[in-house]
């Protein structure tokens, strides 16, 4: 059975093979397996085991810590659910969240707090990052490895996106009323794009489903669907049926409950105004 765990192990050994050069057949051959089997590994449907998996890694030279983390993944990988706690650098999970993006044919965030992150800006996302208290050596690669996820909406085949985004967060100058005001005008630029489609949970509707907190939910082709919970330095994939058909059920409810595509535009001009407004006065 494929899991978000196994498809997460397959994006490594990837992203692995691809670092040291070699094709899909290349690594194949050097493992003396067949191309099939290497790329069932890769793509999930395959859980490799720990000769397996050894192999493979000793092939590509992967020693130390990185060979002991992905020893522990594929361990798990038959498992559901994928939790990691407390990890200060760089995700885990971040590998895989690129991969599941890069292949979902529809992508839902339901966004309290803040912008999604495959609408920020670069100045929205840096002011963030600094605010969160991240290192300033690590600030602008994790800016720049937020911009290039945003590929998956302005590429050749873009997923479709829709974003359920509080009224709150219009309303929160982050990075300041300048970089606010770019960060509205932006959200508005990208609502115009045929696949992606943008809603604000207004004020008005009181309490709702969503105020329990974000949620990006990834729907596939063939695959099963995945919800990604993040908070701060806890992040969890849910892949479990039983356990992401109430995220999609209530995007349904919620997307009834929301602004309509045409009225947040407005809504989001509106707010785009003020801050440039609130920018001049101040300065």
């Amino acid at each position: 059975m494929t899991t978000a765990r196994s498809r997460g192990l397959g994006a490594e050994i990837r992203k692995l093979r691809k670092e040291a050069g070699l094709r899909l057949e290349e690594l194949a051959e050097q493992c003396d397996w067949s191309r099939a089997t290497l790329g069932r590994i890769e793509v999930g449907a395959k859980v490799p085991s720990e000769t397996e998996i050894a192999i493979i890694l000793g092939t590509l030279g992967i020693k130390g810590q990185e060979r002991t983390r992905i020893l522990e993944l594929a361990e798990d990988a038959h498992k559901p659910h994928w939790w990691e706690v407390g990890n200060p650098g760089l995700p885990q999970q971040l590998v895989a969240l690129l991969e599941f993006e890069r292949s979902a044919a529809k992508i839902t965030d339901v966004s309290i707090g803040l912008v999604p992150g495959l609408l920020q800006i670069a100045d929205y996302t840096r002011a963030i990052m600094v605010a969160g208290g991240l290192k300033d050596s690590d600030v602008e690669s994790r800016v720049s490895l937020r911009m290039g996820r945003q590929t998956v909406l302005t590429g050749k085949k873009p997923a479709e996106f829709h974003a359920l985004i509080d009224e709150s967060v219009l309303h929160r100058p982050v990075g300041g009323t300048d970089v606010m005001a770019d960060q509205l005008r932006h959200i508005e630029r990208m609502a115009r794009r045929p696949h992606i489609k943008i809603q604000i949970i207004p004020f008005d509707l009181g309490a709702h489903v969503a105020l329990n907190g974000n949620q990006l939910i990834m729907e596939f082709h063939r695959q099963r669907t995945v919800v990604h919970l993040e908070h701060r330095r806890v992040g969890a994939f849910l892949d479990d049926p039983a356990e992401t058909s109430p995220f999609v059920e209530s995007v349904a409810s919620l997307s009834k409950a929301a602004l309509s595509p045409s009225e947040s535009a407005k809504l989001i001009a509106t707010y785009a105004k003020k801050m440039e407004e609130r920018h001049v006065s101040d300065h």
